[in-house]
């Protein structure tokens, strides 16, 4: 249970808690924070859920824990046994480590993404043949999320191979929405580092198939926009933020694919100021930043995805995806 002990040490520490001040909240003594911490000890799921609440976490501690110990016994003397519920399970664990993320950063969760990642890729390769476009579907999500991390770190020949290694996952498991959520990762790579020409180019690839979900492709619209205003194409992405008005608009938010929690109509509006930002609108493009912002759930305005915008606004600070142009890897 290492990942659990990481993830506990991670919170106990950002909530300003010791050891003992831990152990007092939940009621245990010390040593077993300490040997949960070291991942010598396995907590069973009440204790899990004390934690959880104790440390704020929403659910990042508890979904650590298997509901189920005698399916846990069993993975731990089957571990190539691959069934829905083991994807299910890895997904669900990328997942907890993206809304953790939002509570810390990505250098915190970077090592238990490479675990996690790296799980999903076992899994894929033991999966059975009924079960392999899902699993390496999963996979795909796991490089993702990796390759996302090691961009964020500037680490962006690494975050090529890896979100390289995403896109050709996801072309595997035939899955519109893993497809588009690759390559807009790819592209974002593309445009801060690369070439906003080539970055507008897979954003539209992202966007083309109608099989993925209009929230997704609304984001990609706003992002090829993003990419055409660098590339001095005005007039083509005005045309784009009408796109992706018109597929906001067709947003069913009760829906969204796995993993696409931080969706919501006031991040799409955000994006949409970005992408206003891109084309010298700076006063409108504040205006539509602050009110999607605003807009935003309080627990995702706190996450830096969010935050950077508004201090890029106010000049406080240059987000991690603003445009270096021409700047290779």
């Amino acid at each position: 249970m290492r990942a659990f002990g990481r993830t506990m040490k991670l919170l106990r520490r950002r909530a300003g808690l010791s050891q003992p001040a831990l152990a007092a909240k939940v009621f245990v003594s010390q040593p077993t924070i300490s040997r949960l911490e070291s991942g010598t000890r396995t907590p069973d799921p009440t204790l899990a859920r004390l934690l959880d609440e104790a440390l704020g976490a929403r659910g990042a501690l508890a979904g650590l824990i298997p509901e189920d110990p005698d399916r846990a016994d069993f993975e731990a003397r089957r571990p190539e046994l691959v069934d829905r519920a083991k994807i299910v399970d890895v997904e669900q664990g990328l997942v907890r480590l993206r809304m953790l993320e939002d509570q810390s950063s990505s250098a915190d969760v970077t090592p238990m993404v490479a675990a996690r990642a790296e799980m999903a890729l076992r899994t894929a390769r033991d999966a059975p043949y009924a079960l392999r476009a899902g699993a390496i579907g999963a996979a795909a999500m796991g490089a993702a999320y990796l390759g996302w991390c090691h961009f964020l770190a500037g680490r962006y020949e690494a975050a090529e191979r890896t979100l390289d290694a995403a896109v050709a996952y996801a072309y595997e498991s035939r899955a519109p929405d893993r497809l588009e959520r690759t390559m807009s990762y790819r592209g974002v790579l593309e445009l801060v580092c690369g070439s906003a020409a080539a970055a507008a180019c897979m954003f539209d690839a992202s966007r083309q198939d109608t099989g993925a979900h209009p929230a997704l492709r609304a984001y990609d619209a706003g992002q090829q926009a993003r990419a055409l205003a660098h590339a001095g194409e005005r007039r083509e992405a005005d045309r784009l933020l009408l796109e992706a008005d018109r597929l906001a608009d067709t947003v069913d938010y009760a829906d969204l694919p796995v993993g696409a929690y931080w969706y919501t109509p006031g991040w799409l509006a955000l994006r949409r100021g970005v992408a206003m930002l891109a084309q010298g609108r700076i006063n409108l493009a504040q205006q539509e930043i602050e009110q999607g912002y605003a807009a935003m759930p309080a627990q995702h305005r706190q996450a830096h995805w969010a935050r950077q915008w508004i201090d890029a606004i106010h000049g406080d600070q240059e987000p991690s995806d603003l445009i270096h142009p021409r700047q290779r890897r």
